[in-house]
């Protein structure tokens, strides 16, 4: 088992659009960091995989409530984060990169990882915008409000 001190809630659970495109940002930067810096490729981004941080374990903290006297605009700005890095390859060798097989999950996968091509550090870039579009098209508001097709 593993437990981390960062808490989280899924990326469905903001509070603006301006946040939920905030967290996707902040998971973007994430993935870009941990390619750059450590050679891994996440290789499974989805709305479950990607996550706004919460300050502590309380319900506040998962949905923050509006301040009083707040300026007009105020925006609740959660970072967000990629988690699930269960999928993630190790890109250090470069001649087996070619050859790993499919992962993620279907609707936000890169055209390219569907027919079977090679993976590359834009595939998964290619997933952050089919995130951002699905929850833009299948919430109906803030706070998890799916839309019932």
């Amino acid at each position: 088992r593993t437990t981390f001190t960062t808490c989280g809630v899924d990326i469905l659970w903001f509070g603006t659009a301006r946040e939920m495109f905030h967290g996707i940002i902040g998971a973007v930067i994430g993935h870009r960091n941990a390619y750059e810096r450590r050679q891994v490729l996440h290789r499974d981004v989805s709305d479950g995989n990607s996550m706004l941080l919460v300050q502590d374990f309380s319900a506040e903290s998962a949905i923050p409530p509006r301040p009083e006297k707040v300026p007009e605009g105020w925006t609740p700005m959660r970072d967000g984060m990629t988690s699930d890095w269960g999928s993630a390859a190790d890109c250090t060798d470069l001649a087996g990169v070619e050859h790993l097989p499919r992962t993620g999950t279907l609707p936000f996968e890169s055209n390219q990882s569907i027919i079977g091509g090679p993976v590359q550090f834009h595939h998964d870039l290619q997933s952050y915008f089919w995130l951002a579009y699905l929850i833009t098209c299948n919430c109906a508001g803030p706070f998890n409000m799916r839309r019932d097709w």
